[in-house]
């Protein structure tokens, strides 16, 4: 590419994405510089959030786990969100419940 000829966009772009950068085509050097860092910066970010998430993570919510075989602790009502992690092997319920206006929550290891 010469420096005549101006980039073109990658084809597989989603609208948004393709309009933001429609809106972006007239800004000068240092505008575009400071965008760019900051989109380096949020890939790396989003790069990072994603390998911090275990892989054998699973989310559940209050109608059960993936099994349908959520047991409730005593002391935490059935109405509570429950999210089960495995780490390091041991696999953890997370219990979180609304008390009016305090938010309680409970861990359990299986």
């Amino acid at each position: 590419m010469t420096s005549q000829e101006r980039p073109t966009p990658p084809a597989d772009l989603d609208d948004d994405v393709a309009e933001a950068l429609r809106l972006l085509e007239d800004s000068d050097a240092a505008h575009l510089r400071a965008v760019s860092t900051y989109l380096e910066a949020l890939a790396a970010w989003t790069e990072s959030a994603s390998d911090d998430e275990p892989e054998s993570d699973a989310s559940v919510d209050e109608t059960g786990d993936a099994d349908g075989d959520v047991e409730y602790p005593a002391d935490v009502p059935e109405r509570a969100s429950v999210t089960v992690k495995e780490i390091a092997g041991t696999t953890y319920h997370y219990y979180q419940w609304r008390d009016g206006d305090r938010i309680e929550s409970k861990t359990v290891q299986r």
